[in-house]
């Protein structure tokens, strides 16, 4: 799935950049949440980027499978 054939580090980048860009996303106003702190609604977008900067970011930490 998602986290097979990660190291470890790489499996952490993929559960924290999940769950930021799920943050992110509920966050934003696309989702349209009434009552919504103007803060959060401001981080969002920096949010959905983070995450997803950290779920590409776990592709460079594969384990080999020649050695």
């Amino acid at each position: 799935m998602i986290s097979r054939g990660k190291t470890k580090t790489g499996k952490w980048f993929v559960y924290i950049g999940i769950w930021t860009f799920a943050f992110g996303l509920a966050f934003s106003e696309w989702v349209g949440m009434e009552g919504t702190p103007p803060l959060l609604e401001a981080a969002s977008i920096p949010m959905i980027i983070m995450g997803l900067l950290l779920i590409i970011l776990s592709n460079f930490f594969r384990k080999d499978v020649h050695g």
